[in-house]
């Protein structure tokens, strides 16, 4: 008992959840287009999902006794069941979110953020597809018991199920991303602002359209959202699904929306309605994870080149400071690179000597080696290569001033791990 007291949430935070919660529960009534079969989608499942993935487990029960006040404020507002069918309904609702949240924690690692495709389809599989069937089952249950909208067990489950998914789908998203991000400011540059100000103006008009009847189909919106998902990852994704769900409500309330119609096809109308809240929803979440694991596979890949880099310059400037002559040739022999020590003393590089009308090796040895020496040391060299033995000489090498100084060089072939030369 102590544990649940000292982590009870603040009172503020249990408010907005309640006052959240509530406005919720309205939102679903006014979208019950269709008389005697229930809600369409229930935004408070996601709500209330989102809340207990994000909450201590020994504040589970807050936000339980918090989610009880608000049904059942909310039924003496919207919905007038009698109060034991409403607290059995919300007993269905309450064990939803607590299987569900207990799910998605078990199986992906805190704090949830659904940053990849398997964390999005583990939730939409676990929080979305298994969880509302503990209040379809308990709710379809308990409207058949007592009989409320002449509805049968058959008959509301399918219907209860797809609309707290939906729900779960659209409103756990935004939940997640307003509440991970509450104290950060978003990180966007002035393009991506202009932006999404455009994308926002097409997607806004394109859903109006779409859902007046003034384009062929509701799905038009899609490219706009997937867009939306594409350019802004989740957030995008989160913020246009909510978008989408307040003005497809706003024109099936106002009976201009293409699921709004004559009372005999309204059944169908709303379960399209619910298919399309669910698929745009699905598709949205989707794309947006598989864009997310792009950037962050690009953003690594980005991290290791630079490292790369960084070694490969922490590594020159070693090779600079070791106090002899180091140079590098290709399998074929061609020269590649001098050292700084080697360059300061021949006084060119290794890019400095190329003749058009003969190879690099050439135009080395002839620049830098004395000619009596080069046709030995040629020779060594081209026993190295052939067999892979250490090259080991003497030779006369000509210094920036025009000097020939004594010098013993030795080089090995590169080798893997088997010790096989590298080509």
């Amino acid at each position: 008992m102590m544990s649940v007291w000292s982590h009870r949430p603040k009172l503020l935070h249990l408010g907005f959840f309640v006052a959240a919660y509530v406005l919720a529960c309205g939102f679903a009534q006014s979208l019950a287009i269709v008389p005697g079969t229930g809600i369409s989608i229930w935004p408070a499942s996601g709500l209330f999902i989102a809340t207990l993935i994000l909450s201590s487990g020994y504040s589970w029960p807050w936000w339980v006794l918090g989610g009880c006040l608000a049904e059942m404020f909310s039924n003496v507002l919207w919905f007038h069941s009698p109060p034991v069918a409403a607290f059995l309904i919300y007993v269905g609702n309450a064990l939803e979110a607590l299987v569900g949240a207990w799910l998605v924690n078990r199986v992906l690692t805190r704090p949830v953020r659904l940053e990849s495709l398997q964390e999005v389809l583990a939730f939409v599989a676990l929080g979305a597809g298994v969880a509302p069937i503990v209040s379809a089952t308990v709710g379809s249950a308990t409207l058949a018991w007592f009989s409320i909208l002449s509805q049968s067990f058959v008959t509301a489950w399918p219907l209860w199920w797809i609309g707290d998914a939906t729900g779960v789908l659209i409103v756990a998203p935004l939940v997640l991303v307003v509440l991970h991000n509450w104290r950060g400011r978003p990180q966007l540059s002035t393009t991506q602002w202009m932006e999404a100000c455009v994308l926002g103006l097409i997607f806004l008009a394109v859903a109006a359209l779409s859902l007046s009847g003034y384009l062929p189909f509701a799905y038009i919106i899609m490219p706009p959202l997937l867009w939306a998902a594409v350019r802004f990852e989740f957030k995008g994704a989160a913020v246009s699904l909510v978008l989408l769900a307040l003005i497809t409500a706003i024109f099936t309330i106002t009976g201009a929306s293409q699921f709004a119609g004559e009372p005999g096809a309204q059944k169908h109308k709303q379960i399209m309605l619910q298919l399309f809240l669910a698929i745009s929803a699905l598709s949205a979440l989707i794309v947006a994870a598989i864009s997310r694991q792009h950037q962050l596979a690009a953003l690594s890949l980005r991290q290791s080149v630079e490292a790369l880099r960084e070694r490969e310059r922490e590594l020159s400037q070693l090779v600079d400071m070791v106090p002899s002559h180091v140079w590098r040739l290709t399998p074929e022999g061609e020269p590649t690179f001098f050292n700084k020590r080697m360059v300061d003393f021949l006084g060119l590089d290794v890019t400095d000597s190329d003749r058009p009308d003969m190879s690099r090796l050439e135009a080395v040895l002839l620049a830098i080696v004395h000619p009596d020496d080069a046709a030995e040391f040629r020779a060594a060299l081209s026993h190295c290569l052939v067999t892979g033995e250490t090259f080991a000489t003497r030779y006369r090498l000509r210094r920036a001033d025009g000097v020939y100084r004594w010098m013993s060089s030795r080089a090995e072939p590169l080798r893997d791990q088997m010790g096989n030369v590298l080509q």
